[in-house]
């Protein structure tokens, strides 16, 4: 296996062991309800998304060795890494939800 191969799990490892740290160390980034999580799931697909349409104005606005660093370090790397996160809120919204007890409804009455 070569330095190339490795490159993209190891970029993604480390996104998501950032992403596990902002949520266990920052719990009020976290989302509070399900139909939040939701949202900022679809908003980093977008930002995801449109990341080819950024890369002229970077390639452009900056001299050539520095934008392609300046894209990856300022662009990339934070849009993947919130990809990561909404992801990681979004499961654990879930999982939360699945582990509840019920609420509401009618009292049951006493079976004494």
């Amino acid at each position: 296996m070569t330095g190339k191969d490795i490159l993209e799990p190891a970029t993604l490892a480390g996104l998501g062991v950032v992403a596990v740290w902002l949520y266990v160390c920052h719990p009020r980034l976290r989302p509070r309800t399900l139909t939040r999580a939701m949202i900022h799931v679809a908003v980093s697909f977008l930002l995801f998304a449109a990341l080819p349409y950024t890369v002229d104005f970077w390639i452009g606005a900056l001299p050539k060795p520095f934008s392609v660093i300046a894209f990856v370090a300022l662009v990339m790397l934070p849009v993947l890494g919130y990809v990561v996160f909404s992801w990681l809120a979004l499961m654990a919204k879930l999982h939360d939800l699945a582990d509840s007890k019920p609420s509401g409804g009618h009292p049951v009455p006493d079976a004494g």
